[in-house]
Formats: C-alpha cells, sequence, structure tokens
C-alpha cells in the first residue's frame, strides 16, 4: 500500500489546482486590453454613431430603469446571447468625450467583470476612438483565461469595426 499522500485522485489533483489559480496572485488581478481606431469625421458625429453602435446590443435588450435615457449614468441594463448574460450600468457619459461601462458576463459558470471605457480625441484628419477593457475573472473563468482574452478582443474589434461602418454609412 502507497502511503496516505501518495494516494492522489485527479479530482483531488484538479481540486488543488483550482484552489491554488483562484488564490493566487494572477487570479485576482485585473487584466486589461487596448484599442484604437481612427475615423474620418468630426469628434460629435462619431460620438452619435458610438452611441448607436454600443446601444444595439445592449440597451436594444432590456432597460431595467424604467423610462431611463439609456446614456445616463446608474441606468441598468440586461441583454441574453445563448447561454452568456449580459447585465450592466452606464457609470459615465460625458458627451461628446467618452462613455463608461460596467458589465458582469454570466457564462454558466463562469462570471467575468468587464469595464469599457470608449474615450473619443479629436485628430487634425477626423477623431480617434480609444476603447479600453479591463475584465477581472471569477470562478471557472480563471481556468479559460485565454478562451476571454479571445472573446473579449473579438468584441472590442467587432465594436470598432461597426463604429467604423456606422460613420462610413452616414457619410455616404
Amino acid at each position: 500500500d502507497l502511503p496516505n499522500r501518495e494516494k492522489r485522485t485527479s479530482r483531488d489533483v484538479l481540486s488543488r489546482l483550482y484552489r491554488g489559480l483562484v488564490h493566487s496572485r494572477h487570479g485576482g488581478r485585473v487584466l486589461k486590453q487596448r484599442h484604437e481606431r481612427k475615423l474620418a469625421c468630426p469628434i460629435t458625429e462619431a460620438f452619435a454613431a458610438l452611441v448607436e453602435v454600443v446601444g444595439h446590443g445592449r440597451w436594444g435588450g432590456t432597460l431595467l430603469v424604467g423610462g431611463a435615457t439609456p446614456l445616463k449614468p446608474g441606468c441598468r441594463y440586461e441583454q441574453k446571447r445563448g447561454t452568456m448574460l449580459r447585465r450592466g450600468r452606464v457609470l459615465a457619459c460625458q458627451r461628446p468625450v467618452s462613455i463608461t461601462l460596467q458589465e458582469v458576463l454570466l457564462d454558466p459558470p463562469c462570471c467575468v467583470q468587464l469595464r469599457l471605457h470608449w474615450r473619443l480625441e479629436p485628430v487634425a484628419d477626423g477623431s480617434c476612438v480609444l476603447l479600453d477593457a479591463r475584465y477581472l475573472l471569477n470562478g471557472v473563468a480563471i481556468l479559460r483565461r485565454r478562451h476571454w482574452r479571445e472573446r473579449i478582443t473579438s468584441h472590442c474589434t467587432r465594436m470598432l469595426g461597426a463604429l467604423e461602418q456606422r460613420v462610413l454609412a452616414k457619410e455616404t
């Protein structure tokens, strides 16, 4: 017979690994991404297009605060696509400069806290949109770090692409 410490099942090993990841200094770290896109339009037109693009997949769903203007700070929204539930609120809206949203992405058993901050800056030939994404992985999401990094990157890329298409559509 092997001593007790030698008798480890795969479940025990996974349990220890998971506990180690949850309590490690890497598990509680806020991860960051920055995306940038230049647009050939004034900042006010870029902001109007940004509101439309951001609102399409968010308050195009269910607004939880009845009758509120979607870009009013404190306004809450909820959107479900497939198995993922997106719950969020508008933290700040400074027209026509920035929008900040805080969201919780629930895709059982994963939970991700996400903060999106769009900032518009005027440049010589139009405007520049900076999108900062900060996220914290909770629970099982820590084990799927690469998946969530790729998913958030693709979401940000799609949002900026849709914004660019919206601006081009308004020009024609």
